[in-house]
């Protein structure tokens, strides 16, 4: 039973067994908390009868200067509904809904309660099993239902095409209008054919027939070309770095007899715009791109150049990892005294975060979980956790600090399926972390930023605010600080339990800010 129930029946004598705890909402504003009740439909009226005796005990235990609400609801299993709420339930995968239909439902029937077999394609049920989806739907079951209901897959083999995988579709937007391509002023032909198309980015550059670039020249040099059988005179080529505000390509230039005069009049430092085809080129095992340059005209670049990133849009839903409620029925967070929520943390919305990695920042490490909670107005509203398979084999030394090994992350999603999820989480929320700026933020914009996501949150050092807050500290450790005022860390070095001591001292700091 919850711990919370517990209490209650104890205080109150009265029989708390079939009865669960569905839900605890904290309305700041009307300075009332509701905690919402499940019971058997035979012993609603009972339990409705004594609501006043049993908000006056919940108010006790939970010792808060909120006015508690209890709200009683009855719990009726009914197949369409139950089947209607899980397909709500599962619209959140889109994997999941797009193969699961309001057919796919089996009930069977126990002295014990009631058995519910929902048939999907193999695929997909192992795609469930690796989620752990099964058990969010199989807790949702539990806390909505007072009947002893349990969930099951009951895998079936269907052929390859009457599987539908669909994942939403990734939108991309930019800072400003445009695109990706570069202004450049005053162009004029200087070989071949006069180049009047916008250059795109060298950063974006891949292979293709025909592409238009821009940049300054750099190490540019003459080169005599290997004479070949039958050459009666000596041929050159040209070669050339083309440098942009985004990065730089390897060009090559084969002039013919009349631009051979006119290309020698290149020098270093020169700006202009190139069209010609990027190619592949291996040489003793080494892969590289180059430009072999068709025509060239002068240019000036912009003086001021800011990039126009391609920016992942926010996503409309989560899609592999689903943020939870924080559950505590003490709320020991401890922002459970409205009076004692400090100034500084009302009206904002917080996201305190962890992550555990394979290595240092000069490891190139990968992440292996992360742990996450929001506040909004002072209280710990949701928890993100999740453990993430980094596709790499994790140092025993890393495991010896956080314990988290390679069966433990093996099946588990990659960072690509976690981090849009994340971003959601986070979006419009301040960032805090304990030496986050050192680590944990460096370490999430290295990973996200490749994947085209920019967190733009702004960012709470608690180390730092610590160091200017509480100047009397000997040390800024998470278990110095957290000792400093009055918390443990159960399990030190693990994402969630990490982030929500974060949390607490956060709480603490934030008193004098």
């Amino acid at each position: 039973m919850n711990e919370l129930l517990s209490s209650l029946e104890e205080r109150t004598g009265e029989n708390l067994s079939d009865v669960k705890l569905s839900d605890i909402n904290a309305y700041i504003k009307q300075n009332t908390l509701e905690v919402i009740l499940v019971c058997p439909e035979s012993r609603f009226d009972e339990l409705n009868k004594r609501t006043p005796e049993l908000t006056k005990a919940l108010a006790e235990i939970l010792s808060t200067t909120f006015k508690v609400r209890l709200k009683v609801k009855k719990s009726y299993f009914d197949e369409a509904f139950f089947t209607y709420n899980l397909l709500e339930f599962l619209a959140n995968h889109p994997i999941i809904k797009n193969n699961v239909k309001s057919g796919s439902f089996i009930f069977e029937y126990t002295d014990d309660g009631v058995r519910v077999k929902i048939e999907v394609p193999s695929t997909i049920a192992d795609y469930i099993t690796a989620r752990k989806i099964l058990d969010q739907i199989n807790a949702y079951a539990f806390t909505h239902y007072c009947e002893k209901i349990v969930v099951e897959l009951k895998p079936i083999e269907l052929e390859s095409e009457e599987i539908v995988f669909e994942l939403p579709e990734t939108k991309l937007v930019y800072d400003y209008e445009g695109g990706r391509k570069i202004k450049v002023e005053n162009v004029e032909p200087f070989i071949g054919e006069i180049i009047y198309e916008k250059p795109s980015y060298i950063v974006d550059a891949k292979p293709t027939d025909g592409i238009v670039l821009c940049g300054r020249i750099k190490e540019f040099t003459e080169r005599k070309r290997t004479p070949k059988e039958g050459d009666t005179e000596d041929k050159f080529f040209f070669k050339f770095r083309l440098e942009d505000f985004t990065g730089s390509v390897d060009c090559i230039y084969f002039p013919s007899k009349k631009t051979l005069d006119k290309i020698r009049l290149l020098r270093d430092g020169k700006e202009v715009v190139v069209y010609g085809a990027i190619e592949m080129n291996t040489f003793r095992g080494v892969t590289s791109m180059s430009l072999r340059v068709r025509y060239i005209s002068l240019c000036t670049l912009p003086e001021e150049f800011k990039i126009n990133r391609a920016k992942m849009s926010l996503p409309e839903k989560y899609t592999c990892i689903f943020p939870q409620p924080y559950e505590s029925f003490e709320q020991d967070d401890i922002f459970r005294q409205a009076d004692e929520i400090p100034r500084f943390l009302l009206n904002k919305e917080f996201v305190v975060y962890d992550f555990e990695a394979t290595g240092l920042l000069n490891e190139n490490p990968r992440i292996v979980e992360i742990g996450a909670v929001k506040i909004k107005d002072g209280v710990i509203t949701e928890t993100f956790e999740c453990l993430v398979d980094p596709e790499c084999l994790i140092p025993p030394k890393s495991t010896e600090v956080h314990g988290i090994t390679d069966a433990m992350v093996k099946g588990k999603p990659t960072i690509k399926d976690v981090m849009p999820d994340f971003f959601k989480f986070c979006y419009g929320c301040i960032m805090v972390g304990q030496n986050t700026l050192n680590y944990d933020w460096p370490l999430l914009r290295g990973i996200a930023e490749p994947m085209n996501i920019y967190f733009e949150n702004e960012q709470l050092d608690v180390m730092v605010l610590a160091k200017k807050y509480h100047p009397e500290f000997a040390k800024y450790n998470l278990g110095y600080m957290a000792k400093q005022f009055g918390f443990v860390n159960e399990e030190a070095h693990r994402a969630l339990s990490d982030t929500v001591t974060t949390a607490k001292v956060f709480k603490e700091i934030s008193k004098k800010m």
